[in-house]
């Protein structure tokens, strides 16, 4: 295989692995009146904790505007709290709710369901494999990346 259609494969499924894991994540979103970048910032906070504005961006690739404008519609709902860091009041601190977090479990609940449901059709196949060949594309996409 050549290296254009290596990176052309490259773009092409990870453009359909995203797709189809907003497609994954779309019923939760409507049950719930969320987008899917809404409930993308509401999954990290589940999963990783309290963020900042600039980690929530860098992590999802969103400007911090747009996060930060996120963050505040998810606050009006009762999702997220943000506060301003004690030591430096320029960064806003993220974190879910009571309220978010019940929202995030029932969400990760759904998720763990749907994905367990297809795994157990799946017998034989070695998923540590697959996730050692994801590891090696990030691992070469971080690569690439840091060399600007």
């Amino acid at each position: 295989m050549d290296h254009a259609n290596f990176k052309n494969l490259i773009l092409e499924y990870t453009r359909k692995i995203n797709e189809n894991t907003n497609k994954t994540l779309s019923p939760a979103c409507e049950q719930y009146g969320l987008t899917i970048s809404q409930a993308r910032i509401l999954l990290m906070l589940y999963q990783q904790g309290i963020h900042t504005i600039g980690s929530l961006g860098n992590d999802l690739c969103v400007a911090g505007a747009n996060i930060s404008a996120m963050c505040k519609k998810l606050e009006t709902r009762g999702l997220v709290h943000r506060t301003r860091d004690q030591d430096d009041e320029r960064v806003v601190v993220v974190s879910l709710t009571a309220e978010g977090n019940q929202i995030m479990q029932e969400v990760d609940e759904a998720l763990n369901r749907k994905l367990m449901q297809h795994l157990e059709e799946r017998t034989g196949e070695n998923f540590e494999e697959m996730i050692e060949v994801l590891k090696k594309l990030n691992e070469l996409m971080e690569k690439i990346n840091s060399e600007k």
